[in-house]
């Protein structure tokens, strides 16, 4: 839970990639709005900030620093 201030809380909930994608066409005609993602890496879990672009042939998912990162490592997502 992520307190906004004294009086009101925000419950923020993991999405799972299987279950449901962020929507795109947000901030970019392909693209979703940057989310808060979890993702594999090295046999580890990571969180980070993340967008998914959405394409006809290759969907992919996309870090902060613009590195492209591999589908299957993303696992869950939730809005900022």
């Amino acid at each position: 839970m992520v307190h906004t201030d004294n009086t009101e809380d925000i419950t923020m909930i993991w999405i799972d990639v299987n279950d449901q994608l962020p929507p795109t066409g947000v901030n970019s005609v392909y693209g979703s709005a940057w989310v808060l993602i979890s993702y594999l890496f090295d046999g580890k879990q990571y969180e980070g900030e993340g967008r998914y672009i959405k394409t006809d042939k290759n969907p992919y998912w996309r870090n902060v620093h613009g590195d492209k990162m591999i589908n299957n490592n993303v696992t869950h997502w939730m809005n900022m």
